[in-house]
């Protein structure tokens, strides 16, 4: 038995109630009908339960925590997938490339992918949208608020056929400060503008939402109008951490007005990386919109 958090309701309205809803299933999740599952994960580097990079050093090591991965993907069947710390080629990661090798894998045919850190010879990593859906307008971006290890985010539209076109965010925000934290979406939210297309933002925040270290989490989603599910739920006691170093809700889905929440689930039972992969399942609801570009005037680095 694969062990997880599923918690299930429909619009604003069942918010209350569904928060409370708190069951252990068996893999797979089950799908609500006509939705759009998404998923965000942070690889860690391909390491999978390896508590350091150094502990690897063979390839083979790396393929078979993908290869976990991909089978969690083939049975959870994600129509998206949020990526961060992926692997784009990297002599500390086996020498090639993890988001490719998982797409293939995982059987997604279209890939999105930048660049955070890139060292010559040492480090090329950072964040990556697959999809099973064509994406268009693919595009990343570093923050300018940075460490040493730095970071940014992916975006893509996705085309979903008949509905609307989804614009889609994989993030990662620094780990260490909390003013860069605050700095880096205070520049995500300037980039991302505003836009009429329904809006996905996944990824791992390394914050909760009412962080006593004040990253702003929860004025970046109000600025925006994205909301998560369930906030006021307590990463340890109700079963949604996304972290297993500490109990701590660090992984974030959020969404745009026109999308509303119907299943979301934090795959506990899949130890795959030192976070836990969470997955939504959304109905879209907005009437199609008229084009608008997503994102203005920053540079990408693809």
């Amino acid at each position: 038995m694969q062990r997880r958090t599923l918690i299930g309701g429909f619009s604003a309205v069942a918010l209350a109630a569904g928060c409370r809803a708190r069951v252990s299933a068996e893999a797979p999740v089950s799908r609500p009908s006509s939705t759009l599952r998404v998923m965000t994960l942070n690889l860690a580097h391909g390491r999978g339960r390896a508590p350091s990079q150094s502990w690897i050093r063979d390839p083979a090591d790396f393929r078979r925590n993908l290869d976990a991965i991909a089978t969690l993907l083939r049975r959870e069947s994600p129509d998206i997938v949020a990526l961060q710390e992926a692997e784009l080629g990297s002599s500390w990661a086996g020498d090639f490339d993890h988001v490719g090798y998982l797409a293939e894998r995982a059987g997604y045919g279209h890939v999105i992918a930048t660049a955070h850190m890139r060292e010559e010879g040492r480090f090329r990593y950072g964040t990556a949208v697959i999809s099973r859906h064509r994406m268009s307008e693919g595009q990343g971006g570093d923050f300018q608020a940075q460490s040493r290890w730095r970071k940014g985010f992916t975006r893509a539209i996705v085309d979903l056929g008949g509905s609307d076109p989804l614009a889609v965010l994989t993030v990662h925000l620094d780990f260490a400060s909390a003013r860069r934290r605050r700095a880096q979406l205070e520049e995500l939210a300037g980039i991302v503008g505003t836009t009429r297309r329904p809006l996905v933002v996944m990824g791992d925040f390394n914050t909760s939402w009412t962080e006593r270290d004040r990253s702003g989490l929860a004025e970046f989603a109000d600025k925006l109008g994205l909301r998560p599910w369930c906030p006021e739920l307590r990463a340890h006691r109700d079963g949604v951490r996304t972290f297993r170093g500490m109990p701590r809700r660090l992984d974030w889905i959020l969404v745009s007005k026109g999308l509303e929440f119907a299943n979301y689930a934090t795959l506990g039972g899949d130890k795959v990386s030192d976070h836990i992969p969470v997955l939504a399942d959304l109905r879209v609801t907005t009437p199609k919109p008229r084009h608008l570009s997503l994102i203005h005037g920053h540079s990408a680095h693809v």
